[in-house]
């Protein structure tokens, strides 16, 4: 089975549209999207409605949880919270209840999926080296773990004490190691490359793929300055 993680898509359709019909053409067969399909981008309710009906594994994020909770935003800056206000004013009012039901960490299929960490998975904490893995390694039940919220694709080894970034390309996974494995952001890269990224989990294989594509980064942008969020969102897509 292959298993295509999106995380971080941020109301980016272009990049959204994009990444699932390059996902489709390699014969992906599940999707999983680790939050954060909010914010920011100007197609929020595009995207969530196609996470709602095509994602078979679901986790809530911080953008997500501050659309519902006001008290969510009070550590967003100001581009952040620009773009959460908009939203929750032009987010479908149906899907506001679907975010209620969003967990905010799922096990599946001997995996976990989470948005931040699988560590206190609700307070959304940033893994971005190995020492802050410690305590989601000690939580964690399973072999590997998926998440997200730093938008750069990442691997984090528990038994080599190791963390680094991931290329484009497929690493292959050791049976007696522990990951956590992020796939990048799909709608907001942040590692100076600004292609789309998500993974491909290959089940049979013990493989995770990093894919990075160009989209149309340019309409998207367009879109984000039309709505009248913050330039910024829009210039760095770019």
């Amino acid at each position: 089975m292959l298993l295509a993680i999106f995380s971080d898509i941020h109301a980016n359709w272009e990049a959204l549209q994009t990444a699932v019909e390059y996902a489709r053409s390699r014969g992906v067969q599940k999707f999983a999207v680790l939050g954060d399909t909010l914010g920011y981008g100007a197609d929020p309710n595009l995207c969530f409605e196609w996470m709602m009906k095509n994602a078979q594994i679901l986790i809530t994020g911080n953008h997500e949880q501050a659309v519902v909770d006001p008290v969510a935003r009070s550590w967003f800056n100001s581009y952040a919270l620009d773009a959460i206000v908009w939203t929750d004013k032009e987010l479908d009012t149906a899907f506001k209840k679907d975010i209620g039901e969003l967990p905010y960490m799922k096990i599946e299929s001997g995996m976990s999926f989470a948005h931040g960490s699988p560590a206190e998975p609700e307070a959304f904490r940033y893994l971005m080296s190995y020492s802050d893995c410690r305590s989601s390694f000690k939580q964690m039940q399973n072999q590997i773990c998926f998440v997200g919220h730093t938008h750069i694709p990442a691997c984090f080894s528990e038994h080599k004490k190791e963390a680094r970034y991931l290329a484009p390309g497929i690493i292959h996974l050791e049976k007696d190691e522990r990951y956590i494995l992020n796939p990048g952001s799909v709608g907001q890269p942040r590692d100076r490359d600004p292609r789309l990224a998500f993974g491909i989990y290959d089940e049979e294989n013990k493989t995770f793929e990093i894919i990075r594509l160009p989209y149309d980064n340019e309409k998207a942008a367009a879109k984000i300055r039309k709505a009248g969020l913050p330039a910024f969102l829009a210039d760095r897509l770019l």
